[in-house]
């Protein structure tokens, strides 16, 4: 950090004001839905697997994320869980047992790696982008990432999006130079930040389509051998082994591999056309037609919404001129931010799996093209203010998502209904009392937890059906959102024999006038957030007569 130590002190300033705003926006409302921990999608699963490390079991059978992000996930569990008992906040217990009796509070643990990896992404950008850009792209991108809806949001979970964003600042500075010089060294340490960028999440192997684009610059073959430099061979080989090493039940066990697999035949099926995947089908009431008919309706989505409402509307003004100006750079940084950044934007958008958190992992080389753009621009027509023209640019960039991301944070501060319902069923349903639940489609996300003191019943939502199984209390949720979505005409039917007894409403407003990220499950929207009170589905409890 010695470069850091030699910055203005007005830089140093501004740095460490965007890293307050970067820390107070992700650990702001960190504990959001617990101890509910299926707040957002994906979490209970990633911590129920960081036990079978715990436990002794290293050959995980698991392929949604990378083993090496289960391994780091634990690893850090572990330490701060030995540091809360040794502080005598945690139960004096192992980790194993931690998970099996407060599972939220390890949860926290684990959201506080993504959180913590969130400012470090901050501070490693800026610090990049000054020493290969200049001080006032360093101060516009740090900013942009800092107070991006879609990188706060990710940051308050316990996924790895975050932690790849990271690995891409690392591997893109690491790669810079070979734009100018071929380095076999300099290829094989972006290729080594490279495998551990895909251990924490898979699409970070885009990341050697820039690190190839670079060596081919620096190459100093003649004719078609250029197109295959010894740099670029390196990089690719300790990608791959530093991937290998870190996740080797990915590759050697065929259970493990097959799962794989099926992800990538779920996220691009049109380049597996002799497979066929089975999976529970959603009431035809509930569907939202979100596949794209083609990758044009997939590229608007991530520009039109994920990139609109998560970085903002300036934003996504400038970014295209940003990525040409990036792909016509002699800078090595800027010109491997935007390969990357065009090639994930287009790879993302060609399947039918639109989830805004696949724009987390590639914001900060969004965020360096814009970045630096605008200081060249700055540079070009106003090199006497540059300075100036660049920090009110910036603060016209940040301002909207910044208050999205404060009423993201707001939201998330309230108590979730379905934490709400379920407090209310463990303080007024007898103990042994039956509940079923209404309203779920093709996940259960959007359920509260039924309490262990009573007895949670799957059946179907008719009376005939609820009476056979001992029925006293039904717990519907109905939101805009798939995973919850409640048939009127059960409750219609059901209403004679029906008391409500509580209610627990998100909204305080239309709810159409919320934008969600329809496939994501996740009950906090990314626009509209004047009509949402809270987190979660509108749950209602009913006491069946």
């Amino acid at each position: 950090m010695s470069s850091l130590r030699a910055a203005t002190p007005r830089y140093l300033c501004a740095f460490a004001a965007i890293l307050v705003v970067a820390a107070a926006l992700r650990f702001w409302a960190l504990d959001f839905g617990l101890p509910h921990l299926m707040t957002r999608p994906d979490e209970e699963v990633i911590l129920v697997e960081t036990r079978s490390p715990a436990v002794g079991k290293f050959d995980l059978e698991y392929g949604i994320y990378p083993s090496a992000y289960i391994f780091l996930s634990w690893g850090w569990g572990e330490l701060t869980h030995g540091l809360m008992k040794a502080l005598g906040w945690h139960r004096d217990i192992g980790y194993a047992q931690a998970i099996d009796q407060t599972p939220w509070r390890i949860l926290l643990l684990l959201r506080a790696l993504s959180a913590l990896a969130g400012v470090a992404t901050v501070a490693l950008l800026m610090e990049v982008v000054r020493r290969q850009i200049g001080a006032a792209a360093a101060l516009c991108a740090g900013a942009i990432v800092a107070v991006s809806l879609l990188h706060v949001r990710d940051s308050h979970a316990a996924k790895p999006d975050v932690l790849m964003s990271l690995g891409v600042v690392a591997s893109l500075a690491t790669m810079a130079s070979l734009a100018e010089r071929a380095s076999t060294a300099r290829a094989a340490a972006a290729g080594v930040l490279i495998g551990l960028s895909m251990g924490m999440k898979y699409p970070a192997v885009l990341l050697l389509v820039p690190l190839y684009v670079l060596c081919v610059m620096s190459s100093e073959r003649r004719g078609w051998r250029r197109l295959v430099p010894g740099t670029a061979v390196a990089g690719v080989v300790a990608a791959a082994l530093t991937f290998v090493v870190t996740s080797p039940d990915l590759l050697l066990n065929p259970h493990t591999r097959n799962k794989v697999l099926s992800i990538v035949v779920v996220v691009f099926p049109d380049l597996f056309p002799g497979f066929v995947a089975e999976s529970p089908e959603v009431a035809p009431a509930a569907a939202v037609p979100t596949n794209p008919e083609d990758a044009w309706n997939g590229w608007w989505f991530y520009y039109a919404f994920a990139l609109r409402y998560g970085v903002g509307l300036a934003f996504v003004a400038l970014l295209p001129l940003a990525v040409v100006w990036g792909l016509l750079s002699r800078n090595g940084l800027a010109l491997a931010a935007a390969v990357f950044g065009a090639i994930a934007f287009v790879v993302f958008g060609g399947s039918p799996a639109l989830l805004s958190r696949y724009m987390t992992g590639v914001l900060p080389a969004f965020a360096i093209v814009v970045g630096g753009a605008l200081a060249a621009f700055a540079r070009r027509f106003a090199p006497r203010r540059a300075g100036l023209v660049v920090a009110a640019a910036t603060a016209l960039l940040v301002a909207e998502p910044l208050w999205r991301s404060v009423q993201h944070d707001r939201i998330a501060d309230r108590t979730d209904t379905r934490v709400l319902a379920s407090e209310w069923l463990r303080a007024n349903a007898p103990r042994g009392d039956k509940v079923a639940i209404a309203g779920t489609v093709f996940w259960s996300w959007g359920e509260p937890w039924v309490p262990a003191s009573l007895k949670l019943v799957r059946t179907e939502p008719t009376l005939e059906a609820l009476r056979e199984a001992g029925v006293r209390w039904l717990v519907t949720h109905d939101h805009v959102l798939f995973a919850s979505h409640l048939d009127p005409e059960v409750i219609a039917r059901l209403a004679p024999n029906l008391t409500l007894r509580a209610e627990f409403e998100p909204f305080r407003g239309p709810r159409e006038s919320a934008r969600y990220d329809v496939q994501d499950a996740y009950y906090i929207p990314m626009a509209g957030f004047e009509v949402v009170e809270r987190p979660g589905p509108s749950v209602k409890i009913y006491e069946l007569r």
